[in-house]
C-alpha cells in the first residue's frame, strides 16, 4: 500500500466534536475516545439503521425488528441450524446475496444511501450475550480461517462446526474460549498512524470496525475467555464420559480447540495434558465400531492438525517418543491432507522422515548414526518442485510457487531438526572434518531465502513459525536475527497468537547464551528450560 492512498483525518472524530475533546486525529480510531474508554465514532459519514426486509422465505416481506417482539414470539423449538445463502434487500433496490452461515451474526450490506440492514439474526444466537455472539462472529469470520491454509467454501470443518454448538455446549465454551482470548490479544495493540503499520494490522482495523457494529469495544474479553473456558472444562469431563461412535468427533474436536486455546495463550505446557487426552480418543478410533467405511472431511482435518501438533510438539524433547496413532488408523490420507490444508503446510515426505526420526534412540550409537544419515539424505532428496506438481489445491486460487517456497524452507528445518540429534562437536556436524552431514548456517540462510519471499498478505503466511525458528536458533549474525523478529513481529500482527511472543523470547535467551558461550548447543538450553513448547 502506498502511503498517499491513505487520507489521514483532517478534523476531529465525530465523539470528540460532539463532546468538544481535543481529537488527536488517530487513524482509524482516535486514541482520546480510546482512553477514555468511549466508543470512536471514526471520521467519515455516520450511518443509521433502516429495517431490513427478507426477500424470500417464512420472513418475506416482514421487518427485522425483532427488538420490538414480544418474548413470547420469539420462543420455541430451534430448528437446526444449517449453512444458508441469505438474501439481503438494499435500500437503493438492489438484492444482494451472501453465501454464509447464519451464524454470521450482524453482517451488514451498504446501499448507495449509505444506509444499512443487517441480515436476520438466527434464532440460535438470539439467547446469547452480546458478548458471545461477537466472539461467534469473530471465531466465524477470523478465526477459523487461521486454522486452514485456505478458507474455501465449503472446505473448512472448523467453521462447519458452528451448528454443531446448538446441541454441544461445550463446543460452544470452547469457541468462545478461543475467540474472546484472541480479542484480548487483539486489544492488547494499539493502532498505529502510519499507513504501512495501517496495512500490517488488518486484524486490528477490523476489531474496531466489528466492535462497532455490536455496540462498542469488549474490554472484559480476557475474564469472558476464562470464564468460558472453565465451563468448557466442566462440560468436556463429562462428554468424555459419555464419549461413543455418534459424539467422538465433535469431542476430539474440542479437545482440539483447548489445543488452539493453549496457543493463542503462549504455547507453554498446558496443550501437552490436552494431547495426550487426544491420543486416547484416537486409540478408539482404530477399534472396529468406530472406524467407519469412508472417513469424514471433519475426522480427516482433526486427525491430520493431531499429527502436525504431536510431530512439532516431539521435536523440542529430543527424545523416543511413542507413536501417535493406532496401526489400525492409515497414515496416508491423513499425511495427505495435512499438506494439503493443515495450515502449517508441511509436506508429507518430510512429516514422514520425522516420525521415522522419532524412533532414534538418544545414545548415538554406529547403527544411529547410519539411521541418522539415511533420514537427512531423504529429507535432501525431497524436490519440492516435483512435489507441488502432484500436490492436490486445497483452492482454486493455489500458488504453487508459495507453496514450493515453504515446502523447501521446511525441508531445511527438517534438516535442521534432524542434525541437532548429533552433539556439536561431532565430525558429523564440523564441517572442517570432510564427513559433515549438512551445513547448519547454509541450511539457516536458505530458510530465511525462502520466507523473504512470502508477505503477510500470503495465506501461506501463516505456515512460517517452526521453520523460522529453527532458522533464527542457527542464526550467527546480527542482519539475521533482526530480519528473523521482525519477521515474527509482522507474523504476530497478522495471527495475534501468543505462542509467536514465546518464540521470540525463546530465541532471545537462545542468542544470548550462544553469544556468552560460543560452543553450547541451542538444543540444551531448551531442554533446560524444562518447558513443553507447541511451535505450530
Amino acid at each position: 500500500m502506498n502511503p498517499t492512498e491513505i487520507q489521514l483525518p483532517t478534523r476531529a472524530c465525530h465523539n470528540c466534536r460532539k463532546k468538544r475533546w481535543k481529537c488527536d486525529r488517530s487513524f482509524p480510531v482516535c486514541q482520546k475516545c480510546l482512553s477514555s474508554g468511549s466508543e470512536c465514532l471514526g471520521y467519515g459519514k455516520l450511518f443509521v439503521w433502516a429495517q431490513g426486509v427478507a426477500s424470500r422465505g417464512k420472513m418475506m416481506g416482514k421487518t427485522f425488528d425483532e427488538k420490538k417482539k414480544p418474548k413470547e414470539e420469539r420462543q420455541g423449538q430451534r430448528p437446526h441450524l444449517s449453512p444458508l445463502k441469505e438474501s439481503v434487500k438494499i435500500d437503493s433496490g438492489h438484492q444482494a446475496e451472501l453465501d454464509t452461515p447464519s451464524t454470521v451474526l450482524l453482517e451488514h450490506v451498504e446501499s448507495r444511501n449509505e444506509v444499512l440492514s443487517p441480515i436476520l439474526l438466527d434464532p440460535l444466537v438470539q439467547d446469547l450475550t452480546r458478548n458471545s455472539r461477537y466472539y461467534l462472529c469473530h471465531y466465524a469470520r477470523q478465526l477459523c480461517a487461521d486454522m486452514v491454509v485456505y478458507d474455501t467454501p465449503r472446505h473448512n470443518p472448523m467453521r462447519e462446526l458452528i451448528p454443531a454448538i446448538s446441541d454441544y455446549p461445550v463446543l460452544l465454551q470452547v469457541i468462545l474460549a478461543n475467540a474472546a482470548l484472541h480479542i484480548f490479544n487483539i486489544t492488547r495493540d494499539t493502532p498505529d498512524v502510519s499507513a504501512y503499520q495501517q496495512k500490517r494490522k488488518g486484524s486490528l482495523a477490523e476489531y474496531y470496525r466489528t466492535a462497532r457494529r455490536f455496540g462498542g469495544l469488549f474490554s472484559s474479553s480476557y475474564r469472558d475467555a476464562l470464564v468460558a473456558k472453565q465451563q468448557a472444562l466442566s462440560l468436556l469431563a463429562r462428554n468424555v464420559a459419555i464419549v461413543n461412535e455418534s459424539n467422538i468427533d465433535l469431542v476430539l474436536a474440542t479437545i482440539l480447540l483447548f489445543v488452539n486455546y493453549d496457543l493463542i495463550e503462549s504455547g507453554k505446557d498446558k496443550w501437552k495434558i490436552h494431547m495426550e487426552g487426544a491420543r486416547r480418543l484416537i486409540d478408539r478410533m482404530g477399534t472396529p465400531a468406530y472406524r467407519p467405511h469412508t472417513m469424514s472431511r471433519l475426522r480427516l482435518c482433526l486427525l491430520s492438525d493431531f499429527l502436525v501438533f504431536y510431530i512439532l510438539g516431539s521435536t523440542f524433547n529430543f527424545t523416543t517418543t511413542p507413536n501417535p496413532f493406532p496401526d489400525s488408523i492409515e497414515l496416508d490420507p491423513i499425511l495427505q491432507y495435512a499438506e494439503t490444508n493443515n495450515y502449517l503446510s508441511c509436506p508429507a515426505p518430510l512429516l514422514r522422515v520425522m516420525l521415522k526420526s522419532f524412533d532414534l534412540s538418544e545414545e548415538l550409537t554406529s547403527g544411529i548414526q547410519v539411521q541418522l544419515k539415511d533420514l537427512v539424505a531423504a529429507a535432501l532428496s525431497f524436490d519440492a518442485c516435483a512435489w507441488s506438481h502432484e500436490l492436490h489445491p486445497a483452492s482454486p486460487g493455489e500458488d504453487l510457487e508459495k507453496r514450493v517456497r515453504i515446502a523447501s524452507a521446511h525441508r531445511a528445518a527438517v534438516c535442521i531438526y534432524l542434525a541437532r540429534f548429533i552433539p556439536c562437536t561431532h565430525p558429523l556436524l564440523d564441517n572442517s572434518s570432510g564427513s559433515a552431514l549438512v551445513s547448519l548456517t547454509d541450511l539457516s540462510d536458505e530458510i530465511i531465502h525462502h520466507i523473504s519471499f512470502l508477505t503477510p498478505d500470503d495465506a501461506l503466511f501463516k505456515s512460517i513459525s517452526w521453520p523460522l525458528f529453527l532458522a533464527g536458533a542457527e542464526a550467527e549474525g546480527h542482519a539475521q536475527r533482526t530480519w528473523i523478529m521482525n519477521t515474527l513481529d509482522e507474523f504476530y500482527s497478522v495471527m495475534y497468537w501468543g505462542y509467536i511472543p514465546t518464540v521470540k523470547r525463546i530465541l532471545d535467551c537462545v542468542w544470548r547464551c550462544k553469544d556468552q558461550s560460543p560452543e553450547n548447543c541451542w538444543v540444551t538450553e531448551v531442554k533446560e528450560m524444562d518447558t513443553d513448547i507447541l511451535i505450530a
